[in-house]
């Protein structure tokens, strides 16, 4: 069964985030069932990003942290986004060892941010499934 921790914010913004995450996980990966993923609510100073996802010790385990301060459909489209990449690294789409980033077979070295195939799908897709998920789990903005 999959395990979905959310830590920081506000409790309403926990139990936003818990909801965005399991609708994710059920669009994107609806046969996966054994994905632990760490959701951490962040003020992130001094960062200029919104989110960040990180593959820990196994393609199961992630850490996904978002930037607390955003407005609520912004909020959405940023886990959203960073749960696109929980898919990308649990489908092996997206892997990265040894200092090689490899999308889909692949090699991607010194790709720039905006370039980068993971980012351009994550981008894609991000704003339609926040759209999607907000009127599926009719939660009002």
């Amino acid at each position: 069964m999959n395990e979905v921790c959310v830590t920081g914010g506000t409790k309403k913004q926990r139990e936003l985030a818990e909801m965005v995450v399991n609708w994710s996980i059920t669009k994107l990966m609806p046969k996966m069932r054994t994905l632990d993923i760490a959701v951490e609510l962040s003020s992130m100073n001094g960062d200029d990003a919104y989110g960040y996802c990180m593959e820990e010790d196994t393609n199961r385990e992630f850490t996904v942290t978002i930037r607390k301060s955003l407005p609520i459909f912004e909020l959405v489209g940023t886990i959203i986004h960073e749960m696109i990449h929980v898919k990308q690294y649990a489908r092996r789409e997206l892997r990265v060892a040894h200092g090689n980033t490899m999308w889909k077979k692949k090699s991607y070295n010194n790709v720039s941010y905006i370039d980068a195939p993971w980012e351009k799908e994550a981008y894609r897709l991000e704003r339609k499934y926040a759209l999607e998920c907000i009127e599926q789990l009719e939660f009002t903005l």
